[in-house]
C-alpha cells in the first residue's frame, strides 16, 4: 500500500516537471538576436535582398553570348505537285572578249537587232525546254540546329539596366537595415516596459510591507488603546489599496512579459527572467551629437531611387539609338523529297544585324520626357525628406534632453520622499507626527518612486528612438 503511494506520488511530480514550462533568461542583447531572427518583415527583407542579387546576376547575363538549340519536324502525307510549261529559250554567244552575248539577228542594213511583231529581239536560235513535272515530298522532314547570339550594341541599355540591378541591392540593404531598425526600436520598447514594470512591482510589494508593518503596528497600539479604530480602518484601507496596486502590477507584468515574448518568437505564456537589471548605466548624452541624416536609410532609399530613375532614363534613350548584333548557327536540313530524291544537308550560317529606329509617332521621345520628369520628382521628395529627417533628429534629441532633465528632477525627488519617508517614520515612532501624515508620506513616496522608474525608462527608451534617427542603431548598440 505504501509502496503504490510512493509510486503515485513519484509519477505525480514527473508530470508536473514536465508539464512546467522550461525558464528562458533573457538579456536586451539576446532579445534583439530572437526578434530579428523571429520578424517577419525581416524576413520579407531579406528575401527581396536575395531577388536583388538575382536579378544583378540576370542582368550581367546580358553581356554574355546567347546560345540556342532548335528541333522542326514536320510531316504532309501528301507530296506539292507543280507543273512547269516548257517552251523555247533564247540563246546567248561570246564576243571577242569571252562576254556572252544575246545571239539575236542583226539587220545588215542598219547594224540594229531584228524585232518581231511583239517589239522583242528575235534570236537565230532558241533551245526547246520541254514540260516539266515537279514533286515535293514532306513526309517527314526533319530540321534542327544550334545558333549563338551575341549583342555587340543595344544603345547603352545592358551597361544601364546592370546599373540598375546593383542599385537594386543597394536599395535592398538599405531596407533590410530600415526594417532592423524598426524592429529594434519595438524590442527595446518591449524591453524596457517589462523592466519597468517588473520595478515598479517591487515597489508595491515594499509599498504593501510598509502598511502591513503599519497595521500591525497601529494594531497593537489599538489594543493598548493608544490608538483608535477610526485610525487602525485608515491604514487597512491604504494597505488594501496597496494589495490592489501590487495585483496590478503583477497583472501588468505578465502583459509585459507576453508582448516581449510576442516580439521575440517565444510563447506568450513563457516563463523568462532577465540576466541584467535596469539599473542606473545610462548613455552619455554629451557622445549624441550628430546632425548627419545621410546616414537614415530613408535619406539612401530616396538617394538611391533618383540613380534608379536615371538609369531607367538612359534605357529610355537606348531606345532612339542603333542596336547590333552577331548571330551565327549550324543547322541540318533532311526529309524533303524532290522528283523522289532525298535532300540531307548541314549548313553552316552567319549575320550581322543592325537595328535603327527612324520614327515611331515621338513614341521614344515621350519616353525620355517621362522618364525625365520621374527623376525630378524623385530629386524633389528627397529634398523635402531632408528637411523632415533633420526635424526628425531635432525632436528626438530634444525628446532625450526632456527625459534627461525628468529623470533628474524625479531623482532628487525620490531622495526626498525617501528622507521624509524616513523622518515620518521617526516622528511616528515617537509619537510627535499623526498617523495620516505618515500615510501621506508613504503614498508620496510610492508615487515617486514609479515616477522614477518610468523616467529612468524613458531616458533608455529615447536614447534608442535617438540612434535610430541618426541612422546608427545597430543590433549591438544599446
Amino acid at each position: 500500500m505504501i509502496f503504490n503511494k510512493l509510486k503515485t506520488l513519484l509519477f505525480f511530480i514527473l508530470i508536473t516537471s514536465f508539464a512546467a514550462p522550461a525558464q528562458v533568461e533573457l538579456t536586451l542583447e539576446k532579445c534583439r538576436e530572437m526578434a530579428l531572427d523571429y520578424s517577419k518583415q525581416i524576413k520579407i527583407s531579406e528575401n527581396r535582398n536575395q531577388q536583388a542579387v538575382i536579378s544583378k546576376k540576370i542582368a550581367r547575363a546580358q553581356y554574355l553570348p546567347n546560345l540556342n538549340a532548335s528541333g522542326i519536324f514536320f510531316y504532309k502525307p501528301d507530296a506539292l505537285e507543280y507543273s512547269l510549261e516548257g517552251g523555247y529559250l533564247p540563246t546567248y554567244s561570246p564576243d571577242d572578249q569571252g562576254q556572252m552575248q544575246p545571239n539575236v539577228k542583226i539587220n545588215p542594213n542598219t547594224g540594229q537587232p531584228v524585232t518581231g511583231t511583239d517589239g522583242n529581239p528575235v534570236f537565230q536560235m532558241y533551245a526547246m525546254m520541254p514540260d516539266m513535272d515537279i514533286s515535293i515530298g514532306l513526309e517527314g522532314v526533319t530540321f534542327g540546329g544550334l545558333q549563338i547570339e551575341q549583342p555587340v550594341y543595344m544603345g547603352g541599355k545592358i551597361r544601364a539596366a546592370n546599373r540598375m540591378a546593383k542599385t537594386g541591392i543597394e536599395m535592398a540593404e538599405e531596407q533590410l537595415q530600415l526594417k532592423t531598425s524598426e524592429v529594434l526600436v519595438e524590442t527595446d520598447a518591449a524591453w524596457y516596459q517589462y523592466l519597468a514594470v517588473e520595478a515598479k512591482l517591487k515597489a508595491a510589494e515594499d509599498y504593501q510591507t510598509l502598511l502591513d508593518s503599519l497595521v500591525s503596528s497601529v494594531s497593537d497600539s489599538k489594543a493598548e488603546g493608544m490608538a483608535t479604530r477610526n485610525d487602525l480602518l485608515k491604514v487597512q484601507v491604504k494597505r488594501n489599496e496597496a494589495i490592489l496596486m501590487r495585483q496590478k502590477a503583477s497583472s501588468g507584468l505578465k502583459l509585459a512579459g507576453m508582448n516581449l515574448c510576442r516580439m521575440i518568437g517565444l510563447p506568450l505564456e513563457t516563463e523568462i527572467s532577465i540576466a541584467e537589471k535596469q539599473g542606473d548605466k545610462l548613455p552619455d548624452l554629451s557622445d549624441e551629437k550628430s546632425n548627419d541624416i545621410t546616414n537614415r536609410p530613408e535619406y539612401q532609399l530616396l538617394d538611391k531611387s533618383i540613380a534608379l530613375k536615371q538609369q531607367e532614363e538612359e534605357i529610355a534613350r537606348a531606345g532612339m539609338l542603333p542596336q547590333v548584333g552577331l548571330s551565327a548557327g549550324y543547322n541540318y536540313l533532311g526529309g524533303v523529297e524532290l522528283n523522289g530524291q532525298s535532300t540531307n544537308e548541314m549548313a553552316f550560317s552567319a549575320m550581322a544585324s543592325v537595328k535603327i529606329p527612324i520614327f515611331k509617332w515621338f513614341e521614344e521621345k515621350n519616353k525620355v520626357s517621362r522618364a525625365r520628369l520621374q527623376t525630378e520628382m524623385a530629386r524633389t521628395e528627397l529634398e523635402e525628406t531632408q528637411i523632415l529627417l533633420q526635424m526628425d533628429i531635432a525632436r528626438a534629441r530634444l525628446n532625450l534632453e526632456d527625459a534627461y532633465t525628468r529623470l533628474a528632477l524625479t531623482q532628487t525627488a525620490l531622495d526626498q520622499a525617501n528622507e521624509n519617508l524616513e523622518t515620518s517614520q521617526t516622528l511616528y515612532d515617537e509619537g510627535m507626527e499623526p498617523l495620516v501624515d505618515l500615510l501621506e508620506a508613504q503614498a508620496q513616496w510610492q508615487k515617486t518612486k514609479s515616477e522614477y522608474i518610468d523616467a529612468q525608462t524613458s531616458v533608455k527608451l529615447m536614447h534608442t528612438k535617438y540612434l535610430k534617427a541618426t541612422g546608427k542603431l545597430s543590433a549591438n548598440k544599446h
